[in-house]
């Protein structure tokens, strides 16, 4: 395992693709778990395959621990989140919750495209889907969804004062 793995986690248009990005450009071991390790699972199998939604997004149990368990880097920042993200817990030194108010957050979620968020494979749906997932994401920040323990970091901030941040939490 990385002598420290940082969870960096939050809703839907919190930030975590673009913290993601930014650590990659400042140097930093990251993993986007959107594209390595997440999957719709399907509801009786939970095997990849599922239909697309908020409660079945996961993330692959195999490819997860073992990144997480190798040894190298000193440090490993992984960004994302799914419905079984707690079940990593223990894999992390600390985690950290991107917290963005609710303007934001519907501000964020309606810039989106398609091609930023595939919801459903249907384009001519995708307004309704969008519109369906922000009412859930913002009922999911109003309940203050998060990881027990986690340390909330103020993701309406600019991007670099984000990072700066979550590197001055992890030190």
């Amino acid at each position: 395992m990385a002598k420290r793995n940082y969870l960096v986690e939050g809703l839907s248009g919190a930030g975590k693709s673009s913290v993601y990005k930014e650590l990659i450009r400042r140097g930093y071991k990251a993993i986007s778990t959107d594209s390595a390790w997440a999957y719709h699972a399907d509801p009786d199998t939970g095997l990849p395959g599922g239909p697309i939604q908020h409660d079945n997004w996961v993330w692959d149990r195999q490819k997860a621990v073992s990144e997480l368990e190798i040894p190298e880097p000193e440090v490993l920042f992984v960004c994302g989140s799914s419905r079984n993200r707690d079940h990593f817990a223990p894999y992390f030194t600390k985690i950290f919750n991107l917290r963005i108010d609710d303007d934001t957050m519907r501000r964020r979620l309606q810039a989106r495209t398609a091609d930023d968020w595939t919801l459903v494979p249907d384009p001519a749906a995708y307004a309704v889907a969008l519109a369906a997932m922000i009412e859930l994401m913002l009922e999911l920040n109003r309940n203050d969804e998060k990881p027990a323990g986690a340390i909330d970091v103020d993701a309406t901030q600019p991007l670099n004062q984000v990072v700066d941040e979550l590197i001055r939490l992890a030190n």
